[in-house]
């Protein structure tokens, strides 16, 4: 058996039969042989970020491995940010780059390249992956591509690379003779362990509070959020897990941001609370702020994860952290008796129903209430993408989630140009309809993915929020720079296209208003119509995303500040 063709039939036995990459001499053996499967389905794209971004889309929404692929030298390296992307969001995807015949290297390492597109790319992806490895004996195939699945979603998922020389690929086989792989067993903390240190905290405090992230999966949410509920416990979440929570739900208080985070999540965590509950949260800089002795100063600490390193980074002296899985934590939580708290779910909700008054009447949030009336056009149980951007941080803060809705962020790589192919990733999870927010600098990294739509059909939903800027750096130059737009703004070397011309281009139904809420509501049934839909919102090149924390500043005292009068009353409830 050829081994390409062994490859492939090892993914789809595991149910996964899409396959995103661009075709190459160095990979060909790999994409003749998905072509040749009648299980598998290949998905060209137009530039190999496209692909790894789209498997980044696919695993995000699915919760499951998926596969990108590429060819060697540059085609592997242009997969790099989409292996990056899926290492710092915990993403089970495996990579395939092409790779020279072996009988091409030369026993001088110190030459820079035997052969033409040849790149090391294990040795550059190794600090991105859990595992990145080049198959130098096609004996091993098996092995290594069971320990490649066990390892990507073993513990705290990741991606890993495999790098297939051409002649591996071609290799012939017999998978009657190929030795497997046993993985070892890891121990991780008793239950019973966990059980008995919370419920002693949770008897001592009388101010508890949930945090969650995005290693908790929908099952263990459904457990923690039954016993926030029954304990009157405030949910707060990070940005990746604020899908998992419907926007309405009385236990949601918003996720937890240093910059942008939502103001009750900030007071309450930051300050309100004598105790954290941290579930697969990584309580980042960006969610609790640099000064980590300014979070929760008078809150006894209590993180649970499954990685080590994690637990490892000292957050407060006085923490306490357990190696768990976050299904078998929120299954051991849910069994522990505590009090009940509605004293202090009443102090949430009175610090809740203030900021959310005071946002309504607040200037400059004029996108954050597009973005709410965007939301009301998806249906649930959809998947958004989201690009890098102020309207990254709109989306977070103001879209209205319904059940089973998937926000798609790039969250720790923070990767403009995400949006559009991980949309396409998602839409093959289960070909539902998938809608995407992008800004004018996101669109133009990977606009090429439109002719990946189009040739498939996709039915993506594309909203192009177009301040002819680069936002979130030209907010920062005011403070830094004094003005100095350079590379963010019109006539400071930066300019925007036509959107609705490209899109057009290549045959996607597109359309362009200026932004006013009351005017939106006529475009809806044209959005919603079938086949893919682009429409461009212009807005001021003066937008800004708020609330958010400047440099300085404490993070739960935001601007545009309240009034310090009604900031005091609230720290003293």
């Amino acid at each position: 058996m050829k081994l390409s063709d062994y490859l492939v039939e090892f993914f789809v036995d595991r149910g996964l039969t899409d396959f995103f990459g661009f075709q190459g001499t160095n990979i060909c053996h790999l994409v003749d042989s998905i072509a040749r499967n009648p299980r598998a389905v290949n998905h060209s794209c137009y530039n190999e970020q496209g692909a790894s971004f789209a498997a980044c889309g696919l695993s995000q929404t699915s919760r499951s491995p998926a596969v990108a692929y590429s060819t060697g030298g540059p085609g592997a390296a242009n997969l790099l940010s989409g292996v990056a992307n899926a290492y710092f969001d915990s993403l089970p995807v495996i990579f395939l780059t092409g790779q020279i015949n072996l009988n091409e290297y030369d026993t001088n390492q110190k030459i820079r390249q035997h052969s033409f597109q040849e790149i090391d790319i294990v040795k550059m992806a190794a600090p991105v992956t859990k595992s990145a490895i080049k198959i130098t004996d096609a004996t091993r195939i098996r092995y290594e591509l069971e320990r490649a699945w066990h390892t990507a979603l073993d513990g705290r998922p990741g991606p890993v690379l495999i790098d297939l020389p051409m002649d591996i690929q071609r290799a012939d086989i017999d998978p009657n003779e190929l030795a497997g792989f046993e993985p070892s067993d890891v121990m991780y903390a008793d239950p019973d362990t966990l059980k008995t240190v919370l419920e002693d905290r949770l008897h001592s405090a009388r101010r508890p509070v949930l945090l969650v992230g995005n290693g908790v999966s929908p099952k263990a949410f459904g457990l923690l959020h039954a016993f926030s509920k029954r304990a009157c416990i405030p949910f707060i979440t990070s940005v990746l897990a604020r899908h998992l929570m419907v926007s309405d739900d009385p236990q949601n208080f918003g996720f937890l941001g240093g910059t942008y985070g939502h103001r009750e999540a900030n007071l309450i965590a930051a300050v309100k609370a004598d105790l954290v509950l941290s579930v697969g949260i990584s309580l980042c800089s960006r969610q609790i702020g640099v000064k980590t002795e300014q979070f929760a100063p008078h809150a006894q600490l209590l993180r649970i994860d499954i990685e080590n390193p994690a637990l490892q980074r000292v957050i407060k002296q006085n923490e306490t952290y357990v190696r768990m899985d976050a299904e078998v934590a929120a299954e051991t939580i849910a069994r522990v008796s505590t009090p009940g708290y509605s004293e202090w779910f009443a102090v949430c909700d009175d610090i809740r129903s203030y900021y959310h008054r005071f946002e309504e009447r607040s200037v400059g949030r004029e996108p954050n209430r597009l973005i709410a009336e965007l939301s009301s056009w998806v249906p649930a149980n959809s998947s958004i993408s989201v690009d890098v951007g102020q309207h990254m941080m709109w989306a977070a803060q103001s879209f209205l989630v319904k059940e089973g809705q998937r926000l798609l962020f790039s969250g720790g790589h923070g990767a403009m140009g995400y949006a559009i192919p991980a949309a396409i990733g998602a839409w093959y999870h289960d070909r539902t309809p998938v809608y995407c927010l992008v800004g004018d600098g996101g669109f133009q990294m990977n606009s090429q993915e439109l002719e990946w739509i189009v040739r498939e059909s996709l039915p993506i939903k594309i909203v192009v929020l177009n301040n002819s800027s680069l936002g979130m750096v030209r907010f920062q130059q005011d403070d830094l720079f004094g003005g100095e737009y350079e590379g963010t703004a019109i006539g400071y070397n930066y300019s925007t296209p036509d959107f609705v011309a490209i899109a057009e281009a290549y045959g996607i139904s597109a359309q362009r208003v200026d932004y006013q809420v009351s005017d939106l509501g006529s475009y809806r049934a044209w959005f919603e119509d079938e086949g893919p839909r682009l429409l461009e919102i212009r807005l001021p090149d003066t937008t800004a995303a708020y609330p958010k924390t400047f440099f300085g500043d404490l993070i739960y005292d935001q601007r545009p500040k309240i009034p310090k009068e009604d900031l005091d009353r609230l720290l003293a409830l």
